[in-house]
């Protein structure tokens, strides 16, 4: 695609981390729990944390005149080389037209790249659940924007939660709109394919089980050919507002990559 990807290190968001400005992060904290419709399990140390990862964050892609930034989350936590979270940084950034990318999936970082600058809106990378019975996909994650509609949409409803895998530090569940159209895919440079898939939203699921954000949306097409295509293409896919689909055809020949529509 011709984009430039940087490695940075641990020990290089550690050091933006411990710079950051702790009395701005408290105010970029108030902000966020303002917004908010609850707060559940985070203490205000946790959001916090999470503000001033935030602003390391901003600082890297300044520094590095970047556009888009993806972090080995589970493995930097777990490990001990982060303090904080960096979910509710990927929404701020997501909702104001930059890339927050989880798990250092750059597959799906290219595609949000791709999709952002074409749509003007953001993308909501997931994990999977699909329920034959209903005909629907649920897409689940720990992030997910609050201004799927863009930087002047209108923001939905959310609440700051912990982590589900460990239920530490602080996430966002963002309740986003139904009734919509949406356009799920992910483009593989190495295939030089583009998968996709589309479909209606239907319910934010409120369920304890898997990660905070869980949004059902009833499949436009063989729900029974997307369940058996899933893992054929990696776990990840990144969904967005509205009907791309034409878009996404117009993009894949431009760029000379075949449609495989896994629906």
């Amino acid at each position: 695609f011709g984009t430039k990807v940087i490695g940075v290190n641990f020990a290089q968001l550690g050091e933006a981390y411990e710079q950051a400005d702790r009395a701005a992060a408290k105010k970029i904290s108030d902000e966020w729990i303002g917004a908010a419709q609850k707060v559940v399990e985070p203490t205000r140390e946790d959001i916090e944390k999470s503000a001033a990862m935030y602003l390391a964050m901003c600082k890297l892609l300044e520094q590095h005149q970047a556009q888009a930034i993806t972090v080995n989350c589970l493995g930097g936590f777990y490990g001990g080389h982060m303090s904080a979270y960096p979910c509710l940084g990927f929404m701020q950034l997501n909702n104001d037209g930059f890339i927050g990318g989880c798990e250092a999936d750059q597959r799906s970082a290219i595609t949000m790249l791709l999709m952002t600058s074409l749509t003007g809106r953001p993308g909501f990378i997931s994990d999977p659940v699909v329920d034959t019975s209903k005909k629907q996909i649920i897409y689940a994650h720990c992030v997910a924007p609050t201004k799927v509609f863009g930087p002047n949409g209108l923001s939905n409803p959310y609440h700051i939660r912990s982590h589900s895998e460990d239920r530490k530090g602080a996430c966002d569940r963002s309740l986003m709109p139904l009734g919509e159209m949406t356009t799920t895919l992910k483009f593989d440079a190495n295939q030089k394919k583009v998968i996709l898939h589309q479909g209606v939203t239907v319910e934010n699921v409120d369920e304890d089980m898997a990660c905070r954000n869980k949004l059902a949306v009833e499949v436009k097409g063989d729900v029974y050919k997307l369940l058996n295509e899933w893992d054929r293409w990696d776990w990840h896919r990144v969904t967005y507002y509205g009907d791309y689909k034409r878009a996404v055809y117009n993009m894949a020949s431009l760029l000379g990559f075949e449609v495989v529509e896994e629906a």
